[in-house]
C-alpha cells in the first residue's frame, strides 16, 4: 500500500471515523496517483476499502487503478455517496470542509442524518500529511527546482530587444513544459519595471525594461511544483535599487538562518520581517514570508506571522521576503529550502 495512503488510514482511526470522503482531486491524487478525474469522490473506510464515485467521462481510466471500486455516476450521485457510506455501517464519517460545495455537503449530510450517521468537517487531513515529504518526494521537488533555475539561466542568455512581459512568460513557460511535465507550477510572473511592484502582476503587453524586471516562475516534474523568483538587471544598477535589493537579500538571510525541525514558523518570519521593519520598509511587505510546495504550488505550511506551528524534517518550504514601492519598482527574492533536523538545505542555492 502506497506510504501516503497507509498514512491516511491511520490519520483516520486515530479520529475514530468509520469512514472519510475526499473531494479535492489533488488529494485524491496524492493517495492513489489517479490525477485524471476532475468530477469524482474518493471514500476510504477504516478498514482500507476505497470507493471512487465518478461519471462516464472519467469511469473507463478510472477502473484502470486497482486499489479502489468505482461507482460511476447514475442518477443521484450524492445518494451513492451516502448510501455506500450507511452500507459500510459506518456510525462516524468526515469530509473535507475546503474543498466541497455546500450543495453537495448538503445532499450528501440530508441523507445521511437520516440514517444516523454523524457526517463532520476534517479540516487539513491529508494537507497535514502532505507537509512531510518523503525521500522521493524530496528528489521530485529537486528535479523541478533544477529545471526551473535552468529557465531562469536561459532568460539571462535570452535576447530581449523586442520581448514584452508576455512574450517572455510564454518563452519561459514553453521551456518549463519541454523539460518537466505537461503544465506550469503556476501562470509566470513577468514583471518589468513599475510593474514589479505588484506582487502578482500579470504578464501583459509592457516591454521588457531591461533595467529592472522580475520573474516569478515554477516548473512541476512528475507533478511537484518549484517556485522561485527573481530580479533581473541590466547595465548600473542605481543606488535606491542597490539599497532595497541588499535588504531584501540580507533578511532572506537571517531568515533561513532560523529554519530547522522544530522552529515556529513565526519566528521565522519574525526574523526577515524585524530586519525589514528595522530598515524603515515594513509597510511595504505585506504577505507572508513564504509557504510549503508539494503537489500545489501553496500548501502547508504557511511561513507568516501569526502560525505558530513549528516546521517539521521533510517539509519543503519557499522564502521569499520583499519589497514593493508603489510606482517605482519591486524587489522579491524567493528560494525553495528543505527543513532539516539541525538546519536546512537551500534547495535553490
Amino acid at each position: 500500500m502506497k506510504q501516503a495512503l497507509s498514512s491516511c488510514l491511520a490519520k483516520i482511526r486515530e479520529l475514530h471515523l468509520d469512514a472519510f470522503l475526499i473531494s479535492d482531486p489533488l488529494n485524491i491524487a496524492y493517495l492513489t496517483d489517479f490525477s485524471q478525474g476532475a468530477d469524482g469522490y474518493l471514500l476510504v473506510s477504516s478498514d482500507a476499502q476505497l470507493f471512487y464515485f465518478t461519471n462516464f467521462l472519467y469511469e473507463a481510466v478510472a477502473r484502470q487503478v486497482k486499489c479502489w471500486k468505482v461507482i460511476a455516476q447514475k442518477g443521484n450521485i450524492f445518494k451513492h455517496v451516502a448510501g455506500q457510506i450507511e452500507k459500510l455501517g459506518a456510525k462516524k464519517a468526515a469530509f473535507e470542509p475546503k474543498h466541497i460545495p455546500f450543495l453537495e455537503y448538503k445532499k450528501i449530510k440530508e441523507s445521511l442524518d437520516a440514517a444516523g450517521v454523524d457526517f463532520y468537517p476534517a479540516i487539513d487531513l491529508i494537507e497535514k500529511i502532505r507537509a512531510i515529504k518523503t525521500k522521493e518526494e524530496i528528489s521530485y521537488i529537486q528535479k523541478s527546482t533544477l529545471i526551473t533555475k535552468e529557465a531562469l539561466d536561459f532568460v539571462s542568455q535570452a535576447d530581449l530587444k523586442a520581448s514584452t512581459e508576455k512574450e517572455l512568460s510564454i518563452e519561459i513557460e514553453r521551456f518549463l513544459k519541454l523539460k518537466g511535465d505537461n503544465e506550469v507550477a503556476f501562470p509566470t510572473i513577468v514583471a518589468s519595471g513599475k510593474n514589479s511592484a505588484y506582487p502578482h502582476h500579470v504578464a501583459g503587453t509592457s516591454p521588457i525594461n531591461k533595467n529592472i524586471f522580475l520573474i516569478d516562475l515554477g516548473s512541476k516534474y512528475y507533478k511537484y511544483c518549484a517556485d522561485l523568483t527573481r530580479v533581473f538587471f541590466e547595465g548600473k544598477i542605481s543606488t535606491s535599487v542597490r539599497k532595497i535589493y541588499d535588504i531584501v537579500r540580507k533578511a532572506q538571510e537571517l531568515s533561513i538562518a532560523k529554519i530547522k525541525d522544530g522552529a515556529k514558523a513565526s519566528e521565522v518570519d519574525a526574523a526577515a520581517r524585524g530586519f525589514i521593519n528595522k530598515k524603515g520598509y515594513g509597510k511595504y511587505f505585506g504577505h507572508g514570508l513564504g509557504h510549503g510546495v508539494g503537489i500545489a504550488v501553496h500548501e502547508l505550511p504557511f511561513i507568516n506571522a501569526v502560525n505558530e506551528e513549528s516546521l517539521r524534517e521533510g517539509m519543503v518550504i519557499t522564502v521569499e521576503p520583499a519589497i514593493y514601492l508603489e510606482g517605482k519598482f519591486g524587489i522579491r527574492i524567493e528560494d525553495m529550502v528543505l527543513v532539516e533536523s539541525q538546519g536546512c538545505k537551500v534547495l535553490s542555492a
